[in-house]
């Protein structure tokens, strides 16, 4: 957790300079924001992992209530990050139809999620919905992003454009990721899947310091465009 959550803050604090140089817009803004909420989850997080590992004398309170585990966290975390994202990329497109494609599928994606919320065990498993549908929709937000780019001026000026590389990273950390994080339900520790449960940790943790360093470098990087 402590080198993920550092690079996570490096991340936060260069999205920060970024937008002290730069007259960044309004979703780039948001993200910088979201990023610092990515670290307050990180460290509120940690509680479960504090309490498991000192056997319940630090936290103890949780032991024997539904908020045991952090999946609670997770699910909340997930939904927030899969709607930053589609909001990130979809604001910069051009074509109507697609924005307004993407904003009915978000809200089919929020009532899917609520209603998963509802029927699913909140509390020991990942939401599917936000790691299959959510998924699929962020990355066809950047295929409708990467679209408008191969037509547009601005592919010619790549080198400062901010949401390219986060949609790059994005991309490679979000089609990894969510085919573990949907069978992470079905393949825990505590049915005998130490192997599967490791695998996604390291998986997890070098995909995080790729995303983490991407965003620091991306904001130094285009911190250098002209206002």
């Amino acid at each position: 957790m402590i080198p993920v959550l550092f690079l996570e803050i490096l991340a936060a604090t260069a999205g920060i300079f970024y937008l002290k140089k730069t007259n960044a817009t309004l979703h780039e803004k948001l993200f910088v924001v979201f990023l610092w909420f990515s670290v307050g989850i990180e460290i509120l997080s940690s509680y479960a992992g504090f309490a498991y590992f000192s056997e319940y004398m630090v936290f103890g309170f949780v032991e024997e209530t539904p908020f045991r585990n952090n999946y609670w966290l997770s699910n909340i975390y997930l939904l927030v990050n899969n709607l930053v994202y589609i909001y990130f990329f979809g604001v910069q497109l051009h074509n109507t139809k697609a924005k307004k494609l993407l904003v009915m599928l978000a809200i089919a994606m929020v009532i899917a999620v609520i209603i998963d919320f509802g029927t699913s065990d909140f509390f020991n498993t990942l939401s599917r919905v936000s790691t299959i549908f959510g998924s699929l929709l962020v990355l066809m937000t950047i295929l409708f992003f990467y679209l408008e780019l191969l037509v547009s001026e601005k592919l010619l000026a790549l080198r400062y454009n901010l949401s390219f590389y986060i949609s790059v990273v994005l991309l490679i950390y979000t089609l990894c990721i969510s085919p573990l994080d949907y069978l992470i339900n079905y393949f825990k520790t505590s049915t005998g899947n130490q192997l599967f449960v490791s695998l996604r940790v390291n998986t997890l943790f070098i995909l995080n310091i790729l995303l983490y360093l991407t965003y620091t470098f991306a904001f130094i990087l285009c911190s250098k465009k002209k206002k």
